[in-house]
């Protein structure tokens, strides 16, 4: 096993779990949020690229590129519905569900990619599972008594997230939209970097993909579109933040991706459901601790088990 390539996928793991927390901070609606969360994505993808290259992009081939676009833009689908998601449920209940995108990225990289012929296909497969089994059981600490939640465009000018933490059935929606557009994302983002794509200029392409979608998604949906602009600083900083995280995220994946494929990666990223429900209880109190300590445990069992068998499963 390539135990620095697995600790690059435990490094993105804890930044994929930590870059939704400042939406917690930011009183963006949701398609407002997006956007500006997209800004910041597309800026840091771009210093970080430069940065590397020391100032110049190298050459990159059309249908690389083109690969890379098409990622960012899936990426936003996925990302608008996690955001609906977590409006709806809340950051620690959202996640888990969304997470369950584990088991078919492991399918993409094992079947699409033929990385069955470095992983042993059932344990990343059992491992991967185990994953979803800790999203599953995380989801449970959540009530179903909760009061009806307003739809994500319905809170006042200005209004971010509202404060809830129970399971019901949009929220439950969005995160499974969540996690198919997650898991489609990565396919033409490994096809890029099967291209030839070094991991910052395809994170650098790929965050110039997320931006045209999230403008077209808040001019064609968004209700608001004046309170973006007279937003506070602070909100849309807040939004940016994000996209700076889960650049750092993303490109810590790519290189993980590189050294044990993505089969391995997939899950072990997934695995962020243990540091996103940690902000849940520890910074917004949105689970009762002591009273689900129980199933936290287990989740918890289970998270660590799977990790162990992507671990292994790699060789």
């Amino acid at each position: 096993m390539d135990l620095f390539g697995f600790l690059l996928a435990l490094v993105s793991m804890v930044l994929f779990g930590l870059y939704m927390v400042p939406r917690k901070l930011c009183g963006l609606r949701d398609f407002a949020f997006v956007l500006s969360m997209c800004v910041g994505t597309v800026v840091s993808t771009q210093i970080a690229a430069l940065l590397v290259h020391r100032g110049c992009l190298p050459p990159v081939a059309p249908g690389a590129a083109l690969l890379a676009l098409s990622s960012g833009l899936v990426w936003t689908l996925g990302m608008l519905s996690y955001t609906l998601s977590v409006t709806h449920m809340g950051l620690a209940l959202a996640t888990p569900i969304k997470n369950t995108t584990a088991v078919v990225g492991t399918v993409f990289g094992l079947v699409v990619f033929s990385e069955w012929r470095e992983t042993s296909p059932w344990l990343a497969l059992v491992g991967s599972l185990l994953v979803v089994a800790c999203a599953v059981i995380l989801a449970q600490t959540g009530t179903k008594n909760g009061s009806k939640p307003e739809g994500p465009e319905e809170a006042g000018e200005g209004a971010g997230e509202p404060e809830r933490s129970s399971v019901n059935a949009a929220g439950v929606f969005w995160a499974l939209m969540a996690a198919l557009g997650f898991a489609f994302y990565a396919v033409p983002f490994k096809f890029a970097q099967r291209a030839g794509l070094d991991s910052y200029t395809l994170t650098a392409l790929t965050g110039l993909g997320t931006l045209p979608g999230a403008a077209c998604l808040f001019l064609f949906f968004s209700r608001g579109r004046r309170g973006w602009l007279r937003a506070p600083l602070s909100d849309h900083l807040y939004a940016a933040l994000c996209g700076v995280i889960w650049s750092a995220a993303t490109v810590t994946m790519a290189e993980a991706i590189l050294r044990i494929g993505l089969a391995v990666t997939w899950p072990v990223t997934n695995l962020n459901t243990i540091v996103t429900v940690a902000a849940g209880i520890l910074w917004f109190h949105e689970i009762d601790a002591r009273k689900h300590a129980r199933t936290i445990a287990i989740a918890m069992v289970c998270a660590t088990v799977g990790s162990l068998l992507l671990g292994v499963a790699r060789g």
